[in-house]
């Protein structure tokens, strides 16, 4: 199963010949990766710890590393669909992958984010608990798991 959200390109979001701007692709992978925690009932409260079950965690995660290879452009007023294409789940870090798609599901561009789980008191990278980690394995058949 793959997940998918879909975003509108507003002018916000162009460079000054019209195109999308390169960073923005990162920001709709990094969007779409915290609707997916949201429809698997993990959110962020306004201190940014992640809460499940209404149970607020003193950790959160922090973007690591991201890349993004642009194959074909995008303008303003298109629509675009991120989908979440794979997962790598380590005990402090997971990596998600991304694919940027039109409407006609022509591949707009692909790139990664790797996100370390962390504790906010110490700032310290953090073993992520099994109910975090379990969000990807059961929704995403594709999620791979390291130890």
């Amino acid at each position: 199963m793959k997940k998918s959200y879909s975003f509108r390109v507003g002018f916000q979001d162009t460079d000054s010949t019209g195109r999308v701007y390169f960073p923005t692709y990162v920001r709709w992978f990094d969007m779409a990766f915290i609707e997916f925690l949201r429809d698997n009932g993990i959110v962020f409260d306004k201190q940014g710890r992640i809460v499940i079950n209404g149970k607020a965690l003193n950790k959160t995660f922090v973007i690591g590393e991201y890349g993004c290879r642009i194959e074909k452009p995008s303008a303003y007023d298109d629509t675009v669909n991120t989908v979440i294409d794979t997962t790598f789940v380590g005990g402090k870090w997971l990596k998600a992958e991304f694919r940027l798609e039109n409407e006609s599901e022509e591949t707009l561009a692909r790139g990664y984010i790797t996100y370390v789980f962390v504790d906010l008191e110490n700032g310290k990278a953090a073993e992520m608990p099994h109910e975090v980690r379990g969000v990807f394995g059961a929704v995403l058949d594709n999620s791979r798991t390291k130890t």
